[in-house]
């Protein structure tokens, strides 16, 4: 799921301007290098690689409030070194540049769970989480927007995503396996005989890529697809779905690299 936890966050935002870019393709706008620009004051096209991976995990972590001294722990564990300082500038450019995400998306969240004093939250799937006996405070509200956006994407990879995968392979009885679902992707074991992969990338893009309403806006995450001859090489990435020939082309010769 092409960057899903932004699209939900900047959905719930209710800001306009927000909502267009989470309705974009990502092979038309690539919402992490727009907002690394803003980061670090560069040109988009400077941010790539391990920069990009880096702007990711602050853009979460500006979504959920999380704290500046935490974001640069967490950055240095995956090998970025960030003070809390620079972490903080950063968190602050973006907020400026986009303060629906906290006037929007962050003050709604809290409101849902403190207004009639409710104490729970429920996403479009039914899924509820209850802070019955929770203390409001800066914790619990950052747990509150996390929940919020990945609750969605779980649920939404789970029920459109890896149960029909799951259905189909054992229907169809092919040799293809479900190996892993990963937060907003899922990993499967494939072969090219009988089209098997091709088949596949078809049902979850066709079943992904549905729209989905939230607080009134319809929203369709785009499915972004990596073929790989292990977990995480990316040895082929497609933004935008293949034609078929492309794919033949691809995967014949990523099978012969694997079968030397």
């Amino acid at each position: 799921m092409s960057q899903a936890d932004s699209r939900v966050v900047y959905v719930l935002s209710h800001n306009e301007e927000l909502i267009k870019i989470a309705q974009s393709k990502p092979y038309e706008f690539d919402v992490h290098k727009y907002v690394g620009s803003i980061l670090f004051q560069c040109p988009e096209s400077d941010i790539k690689g391990d920069k990009r991976q880096a702007v990711k995990k602050i853009t979460h972590g500006t979504h959920y409030d999380e704290q500046e001294q935490r974001m640069s722990d967490s950055l240095l564990k995956d090998g970025y070194v960030f003070t809390p300082e620079e972490c903080k500038v950063g968190q602050m450019r973006y907020l400026n540049r986009f303060p629906a995400i906290r006037d929007g998306f962050q003050f709604r969240s809290r409101m849902l769970v403190i207004g009639g004093n409710k104490r729970m939250l429920e996403n479009t799937w039914g899924r509820k989480i209850y802070f019955t006996y929770e203390r409001f405070d800066p914790a619990l509200y950052r747990r509150i927007y996390a929940w919020r956006a990945a609750s969605e994407v779980a649920d939404t990879l789970n029920q459109w995503g890896f149960i029909p995968t799951v259905q189909f392979i054992d229907k169809y009885n092919l040799r293809s396996r479900v190996n892993l679902q990963v937060h907003d992707e899922i990993c499967v074991s494939v072969t090219p005989e009988n089209d098997e992969c091709w088949d596949l990338m078809r049902l979850i893009r066709d079943s992904m890529e549905r729209e989905r309403e939230y607080e009134g806006t319809k929203l369709s995450i785009p499915v972004t697809f990596a073929l790989e001859a292990k977990y995480h090489a990316e040895q082929v990435e497609w933004k935008r779905f293949p034609s078929y020939e492309e794919y033949k082309e691809c995967i014949s010769k990523l099978w012969e690299q694997r079968i030397r």
